[in-house]
């Protein structure tokens, strides 16, 4: 709670200092906002029985002819065991809808080396036999050492043979990233703009936290290892980080167009108006005054100066009439000011690139931003595919690559490929769902945004927004015919025979998973008690939880929580311990407990970690067949609790 605080205070501090923006922010936030509200819902079907599936509609967001369908984005399987207690619901399978596997043709383009072509921008949708989740929340290292297992492969088999081979598979294992990577994006994107509330049928904000925190830790090498306590922080402190970012780049590109004469605006789209700026060029606006050089302005905008471009003094393309107030800034499409002008559209920016603005259209030259990502794929491909570098033996190579990359970034330079690959892959959806914007702007801007897909494996938005339509339908079918049903039983055998066990256990489980190409699963057995065995290891977990948060805040627990909230959460944790064998687990409880104790200054609450240290020694003493012993110092309590439990061991 005191990191959340701080974090806030934070941000608020640093959005008030730049005080010129502050009203405009404030308009579209509210308007952002109340979007939200109206655009994006959740709706919940029953999944076997006893799970849900929750699904994020966009609502009015069809492709039709009325564009009035609403589309289904991202599912979410909640697992909830037939009950209503939150503390024993777990998310499992999280399904992006509107993604397909690549057909053959695709996939056999995608190994051609400088093959930098759309090929699945058209064609209909088609149905799976079997739909594949984005993500398992439940079991996120299973992803991580597939990748690993993949990158060795290429490593030890492909790169040592001849060129052909090399090339060829490194020109598709970067594709299958470079398309996984595209579509983690889009359902972080989409998540982001699900409501929140704790009421049924939605995602809580815990859940919610948790479900981007695992999207976005899949991206990167050992994210599925992070524990779900870590990964719920993260997706929370995550939030702020992106409006940080945001609003810094928001006042750059601001400065940037009121130094050199253009008008800024923010680009509404898809319920957002605070995620991309498009600047416009007045046709008969004046110059900027003369006598500064504006040479480092046009560099962070990463456009020519217009001011001596003799094409747009007879500019062809199209041009727009907006209305400005008093002091010449521009107003809503909606809003009448004092004189109107016209405009030439010059770019569009995002403003969630880390460092600076990132350039995504030129209106001026199509091609302007698509060279600059095939020069820099051209390099990989030759340096890695066609030369043969490695960065075990060629170390040096990278390292001078890495700092050349480094000092160009720090001069403004966007050199980070995933985070440009994850800008685009959100503006390429929201321009899908928006139906908002000017016909003419946004067919032009659908125009440039075609030409920046470089990866054979990358289906058209209005038709993945098809898709869409037709997986949901697959999804509701699985749910009513018991498919589902059986693979959330697998996945709860998976759980019941994980509980409990080490770091280093569930490893080596999941390694002899991907060993066996997943022919074999660490499960339990089947049996009729499975779900209210399940169900005491979830409130377990929960309790526990809770338990380690107030103590790793490292304050007293009855100032940061409610006293009575504590002292259930240790009663009922020391009466579920009971029917639990783990000895790793109570090791854990009682080192909790003990520092709970420590920590507080309530001496009922001080009295009631006493006794449930006592009673999980006592339950692990009579599982040992020792006779118990009595606690009396903190530290006397704690070699007594785990020698008992190494016995036990």
């Amino acid at each position: 709670m005191y990191r959340l605080v701080r974090t806030a205070v934070a941000f608020f501090c640093s959005v008030g200092v730049w005080a010129d923006s502050a009203e405009v922010r404030l308009k579209t936030s509210a308007l952002v906002e109340s979007s939200h509200q109206t655009t994006y819902f959740w709706r919940s079907i029953p999944g076997g029985g006893t799970a849900e599936v929750l699904t994020l509609f966009c609502h009015a967001c069809g492709t039709g002819s009325t564009g009035a369908e609403d589309v289904p984005l991202v599912a979410v399987l909640r697992d909830t065991l037939g009950n209503s207690n939150p503390e024993t619901d777990r998310l499992l399978y999280v399904w992006l809808l509107g993604y397909q596997r690549p057909n053959l043709g695709q996939r056999l383009l995608s190994a051609v080396p400088f093959f930098y072509w759309q090929i699945g921008i058209s064609g209909a949708a088609r149905s799976e036999k079997k739909l594949s989740p984005l993500l398992n929340v439940a079991a996120p290292q299973h992803a991580l050492l597939s990748n690993i297992s993949s990158d060795i492969l290429q490593w030890a088999m492909f790169d040592p043979m001849a060129t052909p081979i090399r090339a060829t598979s490194r020109a598709y294992r970067a594709n299958t990233i470079d398309d996984e990577r595209l579509h983690l994006e889009e359902a972080v994107s989409y998540l982001r703009r699900a409501p929140i509330s704790d009421e049924q049928p939605s995602l809580t904000p815990a859940e919610l936290n948790l479900v981007i925190a695992r999207l976005e830790l899949r991206k990167n090498l050992l994210g599925g290892f992070v524990s779900d306590r870590n990964a719920e922080r993260l997706g929370e402190e995550s939030r702020f980080e992106e409006e940080q970012i945001r609003s810094r780049n928001w006042e750059l590109l601001r400065q940037c167009a009121d130094r050199t004469g253009l008008l800024f605006e923010p680009l509404a789209i898809a319920g957002t108006s605070e995620e991309y700026v498009v600047l416009w060029f007045p046709a008969a606006g004046p110059r900027p005054p003369d006598g500064t050089s504006l040479a480092p302005v046009w560099k962070i905008l990463k456009i020519k100066n217009p001011w001596s471009d003799d094409r747009l003094k007879d500019w062809r393309g199209s041009v727009y009439q907006r209305s400005v107030d008093d002091s010449g800034n521009l107003l809503p499409a909606s809003e009448r000011g004092a004189r109107t002008v016209k405009l030439i559209p010059l770019a569009v920016y995002s403003l969630s690139y880390r460092t600076t603005p990132l350039l995504l259209i030129d209106f001026r030259h199509k091609l302007h931003v698509r060279w600059h990502e095939l020069a820099q794929r051209s390099i990989n491909e030759i340096t890695a595919g066609i030369i043969g570098i490695s960065h075990f033996t060629n170390w040096y190579y990278y390292v001078g690559a890495d700092l050349y990359d480094f000092v160009a970034s720090r001069h403004g330079d966007a050199m980070n490929q995933s985070a440009r690959l994850d800008c685009y892959s959100q503006f390429r959806v929201k321009l899908a769902l928006d139906h908002q914007l000017d016909p003419t702007l946004r067919k032009e801007i659908q125009a440039h945004v075609d030409s920046l897909g470089v990866n054979p494996l990358e289906a058209a938005p209005a038709r993945e927004l098809q898709a869409a339509r037709i997986r949901y339908a697959e999804l509701e079918g699985e749910a009513r015919s018991g498919e589902l049903a059986k693979a959330l039983d697998k996945e709860r055998r998976s759980e019941l025979a994980a509980f409990g066990a080490t770091t280093a256990s569930l490893v080596e489980q999941a390694s002899l998973h991907y060993a066996s190409a997943g022919l074999y699963t660490h499960r339990a057995k089947k049996e009729d008690g499975n779900i209210a065995l399940l169900a005491c290891y979830r409130r377990v977990e929960y309790q526990m939880k809770f338990l380690e948060s107030l103590a790793n805040a490292g304050t007293a627990p009855e100032i940061a929580h409610n006293a009575e909230a504590v002292q259930s959460a240790i009663t009922q944790l020391s009466g579920l311990l009971a029917g639990v064998q783990s000895p790793t687990l109570r090791h854990r409880a009682i080192e909790t407990l003990l520092r709970l104790q420590d920590l507080s200054h309530d001496a009922g609450l001080r009295d009631d970690c006493a006794v449930a240290v006592n009673e999980i020694n006592r339950e692990g003493v009579v599982r040992a067949g020792t006779s118990p012993g009595v606690v009396a110092s903190p530290k006397t309590r704690t070699a007594l609790a785990f020698g008992d439990l190494e016995r036990m061991q």
